[in-house]
């Protein structure tokens, strides 16, 4: 692996479909992987691939987003900026998926890149750069 990375394969695959498609000019697509998870799946792949057990402790949001409002009415004002903002908690809540229906049928771009080997690619980079 190098420095690159393989995380950039397909993106470098789909920014190539788009330079060479008479079909991609002026249009915009979304480049990503085809396979579409919960993040509560997304943590049990990871934790899998990474040989350690997933979190099992599960917490309501509401304690959260009402600390995210709190720190951003208390911070914001003085310009401090907040620990804590309610949309770094949306993350956690909302959907992440995204349809590259029109890249498919438009430019014919397939991921070739799988999420579980994607996992298992980053973690071996992050290992081999002293990151886990």
């Amino acid at each position: 692996m190098n420095d690159v990375g393989f995380v950039s394969d397909d993106l470098v695959e789909g920014f190539r479909l788009c330079g060479e498609s008479p079909a991609a000019a002026n249009r915009t697509y979304i480049l990503a992987g085809g396979e579409v998870t919960t993040l509560n799946e997304l943590m049990t792949l990871i934790a899998r691939e990474a040989g350690v057990t997933p979190p099992t402790l599960k917490l309501p949001v509401w304690p959260f987003w009402t600390a995210g409002a709190i720190c951003e009415a208390l911070c914001v004002p003085f310009g401090i900026e907040p620990p804590l903002y309610r949309r770094r908690v949306d993350f956690f809540t909302k959907s992440r998926a995204f349809d590259i229906a029109r890249a498919r049928a438009e430019i014919g771009y397939a991921p070739a890149i799988g999420l579980q080997e994607g996992i298992r690619r980053t973690l071996a980079w992050y290992r081999e750069h002293g990151w886990l």
